[in-house]
């Protein structure tokens, strides 16, 4: 059963790639604008851009161009950038580690706060935790990512002065031996703790304002499913056994209450990779949602199609496992 699902998964992949790319490639090309004027330069004559047209295939069919673009994904040849000049999948190495790096501390960050929070205000309804985690959801709903973003810098930079207002590291520092590309990993792993702290203080706020937009759903998720489970017969079962309140909240009704929040985890882990573009350039963060911006603003549709397709295949890979997660929580999908 598992590896069936595993299976129907990566065919959906497939498709669902397939078709991103095709809608993207379409759009791309279509927009108003001229690459290959804009690689030979302003000031290039016109026999100098039909030079560059024809070296980049740009005056071939559009389904020529598709053909031979999705035969370079197939490698993971994503062509060459219009803009830098450089194969796609260098620039994606180079970037797309830093959106990691912030999109899964968000991840930690929203667990980390979002778990304790749902479960002590379904344990307490109507408590003071409870009220705070409602304020904390509305707020996290409400307030645009943005708006959230520049309030924090004020906050946090311009007048308290505790937190740097963007970039990964400060101007000059040397980043830290390239390992995985996470510059608190590879400086953990390295052994240079004051770069480690150096690289979280840098990543803290950015992080933060992230995972403001995803704590509130998990709460809220958790907290809805944790009521539901403490109510059911089995609860009082172990409750009458003598089980410790405890036990009861942690071995019986969370593993129960996971289920439903697993799928909401796994959806928006998929958002936090897509809602980096945003934080990425209010922050300043040299990652893929940068790399698009540039993309979108020099007509460099294939930087714009590998991002693309790059979000889209982390985004459906997460379900995956989400999928395989909720697989492996309920016995009742395992024993079918």
């Amino acid at each position: 059963m598992l590896v069936r699902l595993i299976v129907r998964r990566l065919l959906a992949l497939i498709l669902v790639l397939l078709a991103l790319s095709l809608v993207t490639f379409v759009l791309s090309h279509v927009v108003p604008g001229d690459p290959a004027r804009l690689i030979a330069g302003p000031r290039a004559s016109q026999q100098a851009v039909e030079i560059t047209r024809h070296k980049y295939g740009l005056d071939r069919p559009l389904y020529d161009q598709y053909l031979t673009y999705i035969k370079g994904v197939v490698t993971f040849n994503f062509g060459t950038s219009l803009s830098s000049l450089r194969p796609v999948r260098s620039d994606l190495a180079s970037y797309f580690p830093a959106t990691a790096e912030l999109a899964l501390a968000a991840l930690v960050l929203s667990l980390v706060v979002g778990f304790p929070l749902g479960i002590l205000s379904a344990i307490r309804p109507n408590s003071i935790i409870d009220n705070i985690a409602r304020v904390i959801s509305i707020t996290g709903i409400a307030t645009p990512v943005f708006c959230l973003a520049l309030l924090a810098q004020y906050v946090f930079f311009v007048k308290l002065k505790w937190l740097p207002d963007g970039g990964r590291l400060p101007p000059g520092s040397t980043p830290p031996r390239t390992i995985t590309g996470l510059y608190t990993v590879d400086s953990l792993l390295t052994g240079h703790w004051s770069l480690f702290l150096l690289a979280l203080k840098y990543l803290l706020m950015p992080a933060c304002v992230l995972a403001y937009s995803t704590l509130p759903l998990i709460t809220r998720q958790l907290r809805g499913a944790m009521l539901e489970v403490l109510s059911m017969d089995f609860i009082r079962t172990a409750r009458s056994k003598g089980l410790t309140e405890r036990s009861t909240i942690l071995r019986h009704a969370l593993r129960n209450a996971m289920l439903p929040v697993v799928t909401i985890i796994g959806l928006q882990v998929g958002l936090l990779f897509s809602g980096a573009v945003l934080i990425e350039i209010i922050f300043s963060w040299p990652g893929i949602g940068r790399y698009a911006l540039t993309g979108v603003t020099n007509f460099d549709y294939n930087a714009i199609m590998a991002v693309t397709i790059v979000i889209g295949f982390c985004y459906v890979v997460i379900n995956m496992l989400a999928d395989i997660a909720y697989f492996l929580l309920d016995p009742r999908i395992s024993s079918q």
